[in-house]
């Protein structure tokens, strides 16, 4: 589990929700939240900072380097999807 993803299921245990409610109060889903909590997903970083604003919790804040990992991270999956698309494309 990433820091994010550490930081993300605290803030939502301190205010005692459900993935779902917590979810719904940023516009996401409960699925959503499970994704972010476990690392099977990277929050946007509006999303970051809505959670940031919300619920009042600035600990959300990612430095340089957190923003270039996961700037990297994206243009992985985004580069995995671009090839598995021309992949499928060609059977």
């Amino acid at each position: 589990m990433s820091e994010i993803s550490t930081k993300i299921k605290d803030i939502r245990n301190s205010f005692k929700l459900s993935q779902y409610r917590f979810g719904k109060k940023i516009g996401v889903s409960g699925k959503t939240i499970s994704a972010y909590e476990t690392g099977r997903a990277v929050p946007p970083e509006r999303t970051i900072n809505l959670i940031s604003e919300v619920f009042s919790a600035p600990i959300l804040y990612m430095n340089k380097v957190e923003k270039c990992k996961l700037r990297d991270q994206i243009i992985s999956l985004k580069n995995f999807v671009e090839n598995l698309e021309k992949v499928l494309a060609e059977n």
